[in-house]
Order: C-alpha cells, then structure tokens, then sequence
C-alpha cells in the first residue's frame, strides 16, 4: 500500500476549514443514511457551493450534483474549475479576497452555501485571513440578498468556542478562538449574524453552520493520524482525556441541506452546532482507530511543554521566511483542548439527527484510505 508520510505526533485539524484535496476531481463516493427523499425537496432551485474544490464544499457538491440538481461550484484556481468542467460539472472561478462585483455569479442562484475560507496557513497574517473569513463571507452574503437569494447557509466552526469552557458546550457558550483562523471565522459569522438582522421577513433566509472535527472519505487531514497509528508512529502528547468531537462527512453534509428546507422560522439568523451524538476522548479516538486497522498503540506518551515549545519555535522562525512550519501550536492544541458540543439546538430547529456513530465512521473512512492506496 502506498503510504502518506506523517510526523510521529500527527493531530488532524479541528475539520472546520475546506480541507483541500491534491485533485479537486478526485471522486468521492461513501455510503450514505439519507434521511428524506432530498431529490424531490431540493428540486427545482438553483444551487451556488464556495469551496467546492475542498473536501467539505466538494462533498456537497458532487451530493447536489449526484442528485440531478442545478449546482454551480466556485473554487480559487484557474485550474481547479478547468479539471472539475472537465469531468462535466458547472464551475467558476470566486476568489472571496477579490474587490470584484460577485453579482453575475449569484444571478438566479435560489441558496448559496459558503464553504470557503481561508484555512491554516500560518505564514500569512490576520489582515489575509480577515479579507476572506470576515470581509468576502460577507460581502458574499450581502450580495446574495441582493441578486433575490431565498437562503444563505454560511460555513463557521465550532472553533469559535475554542477550548470549551462549559462541557458540552452550546451555541450560547462563551466564544474562545485560540488562533487568526478561528478569530475571523468568529468576526465572519457575527458580521452575517448581525447582517441578517435587518432582512425583512420576504427576504433571504440566513443560518450558520458550525462543524465539529469533519472527517470522512476524501480528507487528508485526518489521515495523518490514521497513517502514524497504523504505522506505530503516534505517540499520545498529555493525557489523552481531553474530548474531541468528530462530525462524520455524510452528517455534516446533511446538515446543509437541512438548512436549505427547513421553515424560516425555525433556522434565520441561528447558528448550530454540527457534530456526532457524542463526542470521545482521544485515547477512545486513538483506540477505535487503532481496533479498526488491528494495531496496537504504543503505551509511551509525550510530554505536552517541550511539543509546544517546538512548535512556537517552529512558527516563529518561519514566519520570517514566509514558509509554513511542519509543526503548529495550534496542531499541539488538539491534544490539549477540549473540543465537545451540545447538538440539541440543531436537532430542535434543524431537525438534524446524526447518522453515523463515531465506530462506523472510523470503519468506513479506514476502508476508503485502504481502498485509495492512502493506507
């Protein structure tokens, strides 16, 4: 099998950034627990998904695609929408940093789902990240409106709470962003929040999503871990009791469609939070893992100060350089955080009900890496 390199200490990210994949046509295909019938619930509308070369915007997109339904995707690159016409999808270049006028884009375009962000990359500054996350989600929202959009679904993060200071934590939760991304992601959500406020009753319908830890056939984020456990690399920083709280592809996509159909009254101007029934601790994620590939996990751990003195090290020497250090504070925060989320709100007004129990998404996203030659 052809393995993906991975440090000894790999973390996977939080989940809640577009996750790009090396080929933006890669095919995607994992069983699915639908809940309704969203063919028919979906049909006759025209659909725009941002980010739609990413692991999360692209799997809702080929899902509205596979569905027979009017979808167009944006993605940065020139290249990314040239591969994914070429496989017979509808795609355009939207960069959300441009000062371009977006309003042909969204012409006739009945829910925009807003994938894209500004992900991870260390060496940029705040300024960078807050022209995409903050500033272009929305001028997208604004612009939205007034191309007549019936729905806006915008695409946050749990990462707003950071290291929750309740367990589980609510929508309602003190915010507590532990980095640039997750600063401007907030500063996005809150513009749009407020923005919608002052939309009358006719006009467009605005919810946020907030994903949990996504992961799934497609990531590659996630594989890290994977790859260092099956490997006997991993090696558990701290304790390992901290919670962590994974959102299964499949859910998390129909979360958005839920979004899309559910009454005004239940979903404007809110924000859920979007995850599996339960969250876990990584031992119990390190150990599902591990059963499924049938390994075992080394018993040895690492202290957490000397791993995050190395990674601010790493940041602060790199960042002079404009390279992104193989090692980040907030990669060490995953084994320090924790990161678990109350999801009766979006079962109450969203009607969302997870369909994939953290032991069967771990089975079926091993069996994806396996069946890709990534494990």
């Amino acid at each position: 099998m052809t393995r993906t390199a991975s440090s000894s200490v790999a973390g996977p990210s939080d989940g809640t950034g577009p996750h790009l994949v090396d080929d933006p046509a890669v095919e995607i295909r994992s069983p699915r627990r639908p809940t309704r019938d969203w063919g028919e619930l979906l049909a006759g509308k025209r659909y725009l998904v941002t980010g739609a070369a990413g692991f999360i915007g692209g799997h809702l997109f080929r899902t509205l695609h596979d569905l027979d339904l009017d979808v167009k995707g944006t993605v940065l690159h020139p290249g990314e929408a040239a591969t994914l016409r070429g496989r017979g999808y509808d795609a355009e270049v939207l960069d959300l940093a441009s000062e371009e006028a977006w309003d042909s884009i969204l012409e006739d375009v009945d829910v925009v789902f807003n994938i894209a962000a500004r992900f991870q990359e260390t060496e940029d500054g705040e300024d960078v990240y807050s022209q995409v996350n903050h500033h272009g989600a929305l001028k997208l929202a604004r612009t939205a409106a007034r191309a007549g959009a019936e729905r806006f679904v915008h695409c946050s993060t749990v990462g707003v709470h950071g290291d929750v200071k309740e367990i589980p934590a609510t929508e309602e939760s003190p915010f507590n962003p532990m980095d640039l991304y997750h600063r401007t992601k907030l500063a996005g959500e809150l513009a749009i929040l407020e923005f919608a406020e002052g939309l009358s009753a006719q006009e467009m319908v605005v919810t946020v999503n907030r994903p949990a830890m996504v992961y799934g056939p497609g990531d590659r984020r996630m594989l890290k871990l994977f790859t260092a456990i099956e490997s006997g690399r991993f090696r558990m920083i701290g304790s390992g009791e901290v919670l962590a709280h994974l959102g299964y592809i499949d859910d998390q996509t129909e979360s958005f469609l839920l979004s899309a159909v559910e009454p005004r009254e239940a979903v404007h101007g809110h924000a859920f939070n979007i995850a599996s029934a339960e969250p876990l601790t990584l031992n119990e994620l390190a150990e599902s893992i591990a059963d499924v590939l049938g390994v075992r996990l080394s018993r040895l751990r690492i202290p957490v100060a000397p791993v995050w003195a190395a990674a601010w090290a790493c940041e602060m020497l790199c960042r002079p350089f404009g390279i992104q250090p193989p090692l980040f504070r907030r990669r060490v925060g995953f084994f320090t955080h924790n990161r678990a989320f109350d999801v009766s709100k979006a079962g109450d007004r969203l009607s969302y009900r997870s369909q994939w129990p953290n032991g069967d998404g771990i089975h079926e996203t091993v069996k994806w890496y396996q069946e890709a030659g990534w494990l």
